[in-house]
């Protein structure tokens, strides 16, 4: 469950925090990133689908759907040649999620 958000402006970029409990995320966003991710989200579809919400520093922010009602967002980090990668991740509801890209797009 999102407990708290918050958005920034600068210019074009949109800094999105999302928060659930004790665990916080900021990505650095723009329009065209959380409307694909809005369509995605709003979309229907056959497995697991992901794209891309933004950046975290230097790393990728992914955006994850299945058929469940949560979706997770991934701090995609840097690649070892060992098979795991480094990331970090929450789980949104997707309903408020929605929500809450709409009122970022709509810039309330």
């Amino acid at each position: 469950m999102i407990t708290d958000w918050q958005f920034q402006r600068k210019g074009e970029a949109i800094l999105l925090g999302v928060a659930i409990g004790q665990a916080l995320i900021d990505v650095v966003t723009d329009r065209s990133l959380l409307s694909s991710c809005l369509t995605m989200l709003e979309s229907p579809h056959t497995g697991l689908v992901d794209t891309r919400m933004g950046s975290f520093g230097d790393y990728p922010v992914t955006l994850n759907l299945d058929h469940a009602d949560e979706v997770s967002i991934f701090i995609d980090g840097p690649d070892f040649d060992s098979p795991r990668n480094q990331s970090a991740a929450i789980w949104v509801d997707k309903k408020r999620l929605c929500e809450i890209i709409r009122e970022v797009i709509r810039g309330d």
